[in-house]
């Protein structure tokens, strides 16, 4: 997956995008100019380990002293210029959570007290302003998120969300323009595809190509799984590949 990002979006944003993963790799780092950051969480998928990669992310954003912390999975083809268009919508000094649903809203029991809240799917990535993450700091750091995670009996992606919408009060600001895999991606127009800001991809659930109105360059199956390489080459026909 990750060879399909850094021949495509991850080009368009280097000096901002970091990909946190679970071990070394000397030839990804230096693709990514020393942008890869092993979180020494461990390989698993279990909230512990999920927990501790999301806490990771967090703990390295707010070192970052950047205006937006915006997280994507690594099966998202990111449009990093339209991501920019859409968070300059809002003042990054107030409290923004940007995202999309997967569901309407949960219910969870929460140190003997019920919540209803709402988060942002993670595969199809989300958008915490500043001060929005400072203020998460006593349930998200790398230890503290696990811990909330397990006192509350929910996956990482659903913390962020159970934090910012239940116990801090923020609403969700929701976009069209996020896709996770939880949508049928085959049915969304191809010809919008520049417009959008993250596509998700699996093997069952993937964009569908064939009803273009341009003259795009698109890649065999086989060579082109996660269709990156053209729906890459059809925001941005002049990179070389493309061509």
């Amino acid at each position: 997956r990750i060879v399909h990002i850094t021949k495509t979006w991850f080009n368009l944003a280097r000096k901002q995008t970091y990909i946190f993963t679970d071990g070394d790799d000397d030839e990804l780092n230096r693709t990514t100019d020393g942008h890869l950051i092993n979180t020494h969480c461990g390989a698993g998928n279990g909230r512990e380990h999920l927990g501790c990669k999301m806490g990771t992310e967090y703990e390295a954003y707010l070192a970052s002293g950047k205006k937006w912390w915006c997280r994507f999975d690594d099966d998202n083809y990111v449009n990093p210029p339209r991501l920019l268009e859409l968070i300059k919508r809002f003042n990054w000094t107030k409290d923004v959570y940007i995202g999309k649903l997967s569901v309407p809203g949960f219910s969870t029991s929460y140190h003997g007290k019920q919540y209803n809240y709402r988060f942002a799917h993670g595969g199809a990535g989300c958008c915490i302003s500043r001060p929005l993450a400072w203020k998460m700091k006593p349930w998200c750091g790398r230890e503290a998120i696990v811990k909330t995670q397990m006192e509350a009996s929910m996956n990482d992606d659903c913390a962020l969300g159970f934090i910012i919408t239940a116990l801090l009060g923020v609403d969700i600001t929701l976009t069209d323009l996020f896709h996770s895999h939880h949508e049928n991606l085959a049915v969304l127009d191809p010809n919008t595809f520049p417009k959008q800001v993250s596509l998700c991809w699996s093997n069952d659930n993937k964009v569908d190509l064939k009803n273009l109105k341009t003259k795009s360059k698109v890649f065999d199956i086989k060579e082109d799984p996660s269709r990156f390489y053209s729906v890459h080459c059809l925001a941005y026909p002049k990179t070389d590949f493309c061509k």
